[in-house]
Parts: C-alpha cells; sequence; structure tokens
C-alpha cells in the first residue's frame, strides 16, 4: 500500500511527479499573493498597478521555491537567465509587437475606422505617460508570461510533449481572460492565438525575453501609442490620443479592442509563422533550462585544455 502511495506522487527516479509540481507551483503562487497583498498594498501606486506587480511577486517567488525544491535547478532556468542573446530577444520580441499593432492601426486608419486625435500632452506629460504605462504592462505582461509560460507550462511540457502543452495551456491562457469586459467568442479566440504565440516564441529560445517583449509591447503599443482598448480595458490615462473608432466588430475588435478583431487574427498567425520560420531565433547552447541535463552530463572540455 505504501508502495502505492509513494508511486502515485513519485516516478521511478523518485522525482515528484509533473502533475504535482504543478500543483504545488500554484499552491505556492496562492499563499505568496496572500501573504504579499497586505505589504504590498501600503506602497504608492494604483491598486490595478499593485495587482500586477503582486501577481508578478507571487509567480517569481513561487518559481523560487519550485525550481530550489522540487527540481534542484536555478531559479533562471525557467527562461529568465540573462546572457548575450538576452538583449537581441528582448528587442525582437519588442519590434515584433510593435509592427503587429501597428500595421493592424494602419489598415483601419486607411479604411477610416481610425481616427486619432493627441491628447495636447506637454513634453512632461508624454513623458509620464509612456513611463507609468511602461510600469504598468510591463509589471504585467512579465507576470503573464512567468505564470502561463514559466514554470507550469514548461513542466506540462516534460508531462504532456510540447504540442498539447502548448494547446491546453492557450485554452486555458484564453480562459483567464473570459471575464474581462466586452468579451466576445472570437476575442478569446485571438487570445488563445496570442498564448501559442507566446508559447512558441518560448519554445524556440528556450527564453521568457522574447515572449515578455512581445506581450509587453503589443499592449503598449495597443493603448498607449494608438488609443485601442486592451482585452476590454480602456484606459485614456495610458495613452497619447483620444480615438474614435468605427467599423465592424469583427474587423477592429469593437469595445474590445483589435484583440477581439480578424485583423488581430491575422497578424498573430502571421508573427506566429515569422518566428518559426526565423533562423537567427535559437536557443544558445549550453543553457540550464528545466529539463536540461547538466548534471548528469560532464560539462565539454574546452578545445586544447589538457584532461583531468
Amino acid at each position: 500500500m505504501s508502495l502505492n502511495i509513494r508511486s502515485f506522487f513519485l516516478d521511478r527516479s523518485g522525482e515528484v511527479r509533473a502533475g504535482w509540481r504543478i500543483v504545488l507551483f500554484m499552491v505556492a503562487v496562492l499563499i505568496l499573493g496572500v501573504l504579499l497583498i497586505e505589504p504590498l498594498s501600503l506602497l504608492p501606486g494604483s491598486l490595478s498597478f499593485m495587482g500586477n506587480v503582486l501577481i508578478l511577486a507571487a509567480g517569481l517567488g513561487a518559481t523560487w521555491v519550485a525550481t530550489k525544491f522540487l527540481n534542484r535547478k536555478p531559479f533562471t532556468a525557467v527562461g529568465l537567465a540573462l546572457y548575450d542573446r538576452t538583449p537581441r530577444d528582448f528587442g525582437a520580441g519588442c519590434l515584433l509587437g510593435f509592427l503587429m499593432m501597428t500595421g493592424i492601426f494602419l489598415i483601419e486608419l486607411g479604411l477610416g475606422y481610425a481616427v486619432p486625435a493627441w491628447r495636447d500632452l506637454s513634453p512632461l506629460d508624454a513623458v509620464w505617460v509612456a513611463t507609468g504605462s511602461l510600469a504598468w504592462f510591463g509589471a504585467g505582461a512579465l507576470g503573464e508570461e512567468v505564470l502561463f509560460r514559466g514554470y507550469a507550462f514548461q513542466t506540462l511540457i516534460q508531462a504532456l510533449t510540447f504540442l498539447p502543452a502548448t494547446i491546453l495551456m492557450a485554452i486555458i491562457f484564453a480562459l483567464a481572460h473570459v471575464q474581462n469586459p466586452n468579451v466576445t467568442l472570437l476575442s478569446l479566440t485571438n487570445v488563445a492565438l496570442a498564448g501559442l504565440l507566446f508559447s512558441i516564441a518560448y519554445m524556440k529560445t528556450r527564453s521568457l525575453w522574447l515572449p515578455f517583449g512581445l506581450h509587453m509591447s503589443w499592449n503598449f503599443s495597443q493603448t498607449t501609442l494608438y488609443g485601442f482598448p486592451t482585452s476590454g480595458i480602456a484606459d485614456a490615462s495610458r495613452s497619447f490620443v483620444v480615438l474614435k473608432q468605427s467599423g465592424p466588430d469583427w474587423v477592429v475588435g469593437g469595445p474590445f479592442g483589435p484583440e477581439g478583431g480578424i485583423l488581430a487574427t491575422f497578424a498573430l498567425i502571421v508573427c506566429t509563422w515569422y518566428i518559426l520560420k526565423a533562423g537567427y531565433m535559437n536557443a544558445p547552447e549550453g543553457i540550464i533550462t528545466l529539463d536540461s541535463v547538466e548534471d548528469l552530463v560532464p560539462p565539454r572540455r574546452a578545445t586544447g585544455a589538457p584532461a583531468s
């Protein structure tokens, strides 16, 4: 009986099974969220911004606990390591997110569906809007990437392999937005496609910096640069412009924003195809991931170095 109970929780190697590791990770997220909510509420900032910070802090804390005690790996093994390709990965993500949303905006502008008007901000006001928006969208995007493309997703890959894990996590990512204002079936489909894009971006580089750049830049460009709602949430205070929209909702997304329209569907599919085909987007050799075996394989000896 004890053997059956042990095998229920542990695999043949004596390691905690992937499903239980995910459960323990989510429990750690919840516990840390409860523990951090009071001290974070004392810090300056809006409640919504501190909510983003809370999710990010709980996700990072739970990741540290899970990687250290369940996997015996460094915290950065989930794709948070800094290496020579990090600026390129993050920069490419930011550029691609900007280009996708700019393409959507220009099409709507050309069709007469989007008419922007500058908010008459002073240069100092514009700096404050940009800085606050980068902090807001940056904390929100990184928090979601840690939760949806970090430890839980990467552990799910070990259990199910990449494609089933990616599809399942994309569905979960979409369902996490089901309570957003003005949600539609098409908007949830596009959120799921974004989840697929971010997961593929992680897997291609084995780093969260590319999907983080994509996610943050998409949201920042969407609202701050062009005045669209982001995932159904309109916040004029985070935008440089006031945008008047018209046109069919299935094209422009309606009150949910571009993510609720077919233009976003096309942009997400094209960007996913590009990342899959881009030869320069790849994982560097020798990086430590949750499933790497650097503790089992001796390090490669440098050429010309004497044998030990």
